[in-house]
């Protein structure tokens, strides 16, 4: 782990993860567990940390990142927390960054260092009419 100072809240963590997203995979490896399971796609892929890391280098970086309609349950150590996540992509870059939208729910795990991601679900969604 870099030498940064690991979320001691919930929001703390949600805020650092937007930010860590936009920044590459060694911002976001350090706030998640190294057993971390990410569950994303259309066609629903389950995956470790690392092929995550490789499937997202495939898609072009994050340039954005915003959640709204933000719910947390905190309880034993673990926090769930469901949220609409919004993320602008550059799939090319003479092009604008392309919209994805998704449900997403994370769960976060309390340590010794501070909260991290255990779990992660994004569900993309359409946006409204």
């Amino acid at each position: 782990m870099n030498d940064v100072r690991m979320p001691a809240t919930v929001a703390e963590a949600e805020a650092a993860w937007l930010v860590a997203i936009t920044n590459g995979d060694e911002e976001q490896r350090d706030l998640m567990l190294p057993d971390c399971v990410i569950v994303h796609g259309p066609v629903g892929n389950v995956h470790d940390r690392e092929r995550f890391f490789s499937y997202n280098a495939s898609m072009g970086p994050i340039v954005e990142a915003e959640t709204s309609e933000v719910a947390c349950l905190e309880r034993g150590g673990r926090a769930i927390v469901t949220c609409f996540q919004k993320m602008r992509v550059r799939r090319l870059p003479d092009l604008p960054p392309f919209l994805v939208q998704a449900v997403a729910t994370r769960v976060w795990c309390s340590t010794d260092e501070g909260w991290r991601l255990g779990h992660m679900q994004l569900s993309r969604r359409q946006p409204s009419a």
